[in-house]
């Protein structure tokens, strides 16, 4: 039967979905409140892990695909703990979180990888323009037994037969599809910067560029994150010529630098941190660290000065959803989650390859919309909000993150 979806929100767990049922040869559209691809800052580094891995090679074309690995750095899978004078204290060996009843037959043989999350993202919208619509921002939409269609703030609207919310922590579907789901405050605020890759080198240890991420802190539980992201310097001959056909935007080696902590050791004014400039949040970035040794400041200081922003860091709490109808959620719109284990992507695009196997079935004849999206949601919610739980732990462990209610 024909199936057409809706996907509100362009982010990575959006596109994702978006490639699978284009892959499936599934009608959609994606519908982005942002005016561009690159209107706001989303954060430099990712760690995928075989979640997001299985997920891309699932979904992706074979071109596209190896276009991606040809931008990703293969890391070790160590997590590692440094000390104040960024001198590394030991190496915890980092899960990849294999899912083998999810992707039987998946090869495990790269676990971990950083890549640059606008390199990805890139990637992930091309061949998607024409079914791609930004500045469109969704106000509220209406579902009845024969489908839903969706209104939007510039007066405009859309009929389908499903509507996805992908449209992260604040998103307005999930506002009516479970308008009992909460988000809270994590208590967490931190700055992030890139710092040029040859700067970097001579201030951190290998293995933070080696490593999936390195992390020291103090007894505040003030911390400085550290995760490189390095492009591989001879990527095949099919990428290159795909990059040059895709524009795929050339960029230098880097290290992420991130600073936070308790918002108690932030200036109370939030909204005068989101609109400081780089240049301001770098030198209170800096000012955080100032009883730590001069090599932790100089990272910080040696960071390009226009790359820095704020960012308060929230979760979702677990919740039920009701009974399933023509409307679903997937990614940080249902179990938005703190980056202390940097899963959310990860689990977003596992979310995303579920969700399109469960619609190609649908679109097959071979089962209803609403058993289909019944069967999603019971394994969606059970993964991510196991992945939630084990964030909020760890983000009390090393951030003081706060407690859920």
């Amino acid at each position: 039967m024909p199936v057409k979806v809706i996907i509100i929100g362009a982010g990575l767990g959006g596109l994702c979905l978006a490639h699978s049922l284009r892959q499936s040869n599934i009608d959609f559209a994606v519908f982005e409140r942002d005016k561009g691809p690159w209107d706001r800052p989303q954060g430099y580094r990712l760690h995928l892990e075989a979640d997001a891995l299985h997920a891309l090679q699932e979904t992706l074309p074979p071109d596209l695909h190896s276009l991606f690995q040809a931008t990703a750095q293969h890391t070790q899978p160590y997590t590692t703990i440094l000390d104040r004078e960024l001198r590394v204290l030991k190496r915890l060996v980092t899960d990849a979180n294999h899912d083998e009843a999810n992707w039987p037959d998946a090869d495990e043989t790269t676990a971990h990888c950083n890549v640059d999350r606008a390199t990805l993202r890139q990637i992930l919208l091309t061949r998607l323009e024409a079914n791609c619509h930004f500045g469109k921002r969704l106000i509220r939409y209406e579902d009845h037994a024969s489908g839903v269609k969706a209104f939007f703030d510039d007066g405009s609207t859309v009929e389908g037969d499903v509507l996805v919310g992908a449209d992260g922590i604040r998103s307005a579907v999930r506002t009516q599809r479970a308008p009992h789901a909460q988000v809270v405050d994590a208590g967490i605020r931190a700055i992030y910067g890139r710092v040029p890759f040859r700067t970097a080198a001579e201030l951190v240890p290998a293995e933070a560029f080696e490593d999936i991420f390195a992390i020291a802190s103090d007894e505040r539980k003030v911390f400085l994150g550290l995760g490189s992201v390095r492009f591989p310097e001879a990527p095949d001959i099919a990428a290159v010529r795909l990059a040059k056909d895709t524009d795929l935007r050339k960029q230098d080696d880097y290290l992420v630098c991130i600073v936070g902590g308790r918002h108690e050791h932030f200036p109370s004014d939030a909204m005068a941190l989101r609109n400081a400039s780089g240049k301001e949040l770098q030198r209170l970035a800096s000012c955080l660290l100032n009883t730590w040794p001069e090599r932790a400041r100089a990272v910080v200081d040696h960071g390009d000065p226009t790359s820095f922003f704020f960012v308060e860091m929230y979760t979702s709490v677990p919740c039920i959803l009701d009974a399933p109808s023509n409307v679903t959620l997937l990614g940080d719109a249902i179990h938005g989650m703190t980056p202390t284990l940097g899963r959310g992507a990860n689990v977003a695009m596992r979310d995303a390859a579920l969700l399109g196997r469960k619609l190609r079935v649908v679109a097959s004849g071979n089962i209803a919309l609403t058993e289909a999206l019944a069967s999603y949601e019971i394994a969606m919610l059970a993964y991510g909000y196991e992945v939630v739980m084990e964030s909020v732990r760890m983000g009390q462990q090393r951030m003081g993150q706060n407690p859920l209610p």
